[in-house]
């Protein structure tokens, strides 16, 4: 396994699909760069507001608002100042077709975004998570990646992969490295992050049973001493 802070990076852009994907799919590496006093900048692509779709009490818009509080306490744990989360507010579940005026916007901002950060290091969702957002999500930060003039080492990290992809989803033989990075000392940090995330893992939102919920066993996977993510070859 690998140190996360022998990572050649001072400032690291993290892109989330959703409020949560920061904690469960790198928490353990921001944390201890953070502690190393790197700087990270979190990007939540989408409001989060469909997870409950069926509650009467928690309608989209109130579910929004207490997702961008939780992403905010989750960062908060991992050491992240609220000062360095970013929201496109992009509509859970339905964000826009590439190059549609929505789309391109957003685009226009993440690119503002970068230019402005310069970030050495991008981690970033796997290309073929199985969710709509994350795959979403990947190819809106490929599409900024694409504007900018600098080099900048990309690493793309799963959250469902493991438990609901298809082999297809999996990385190619060639298509990129496999870089495990050792995290044992912020997986308390992870841990705290990840439950921070009240609506996604508790029964605040009662009113709803077919809402969406993190299993258990979904956060053990994920809050393991090691952290999973590929690195392109092309």
């Amino acid at each position: 396994m690998t140190d996360p802070l022998a990572l050649p990076a001072s400032r690291i852009l993290v892109v989330a699909p959703h409020p949560d994907d920061e904690s469960l799919g790198c928490g353990g590496v921001i944390a201890m760069l953070r502690g190393d006093g790197r700087t990270v900048k979190v990007v939540f692509v989408t409001d989060g507001g469909a997870s409950h779709t069926g509650s009467r009490h928690w309608p989209r818009w109130r579910l929004a608002a207490r997702r961008r509080e939780e992403a905010l306490a989750a960062l908060e744990c991992l050491g992240v100042p609220a000062r360095d989360a970013h929201f496109l507010d992009l509509a859970d579940a339905d964000m826009p077709p590439a190059g549609s005026p929505l789309d391109l916007g957003a685009v226009d901002t993440l690119t503002r975004l970068m230019a402005g950060f310069k970030p050495d290091l991008v981690l970033m969702p796997w290309r073929r998570d199985p969710h709509c957002d994350h795959r979403d999500a990947w190819r809106l930060t490929h599409d900024a990646l694409s504007r900018t003039e600098r080099q900048v080492l990309t690493l793309e990290y799963a959250v469902w992969l493991d438990e609901i992809g298809a082999p297809a989803d999996h990385p190619g033989k060639d298509e990129a490295e496999r870089i495990v990075f050792d995290i044992t000392p912020a997986v308390d940090a992870k841990r705290l992050a990840v439950a921070a995330h009240v609506s996604q893992t508790s029964d605040l939102i009662h009113d709803d049973p077919a809402g969406f919920r993190l299993k258990p066993e979904t956060i053990d996977r994920l809050c393991r001493p090691f952290e999973i993510y590929w690195r392109p070859r092309s």
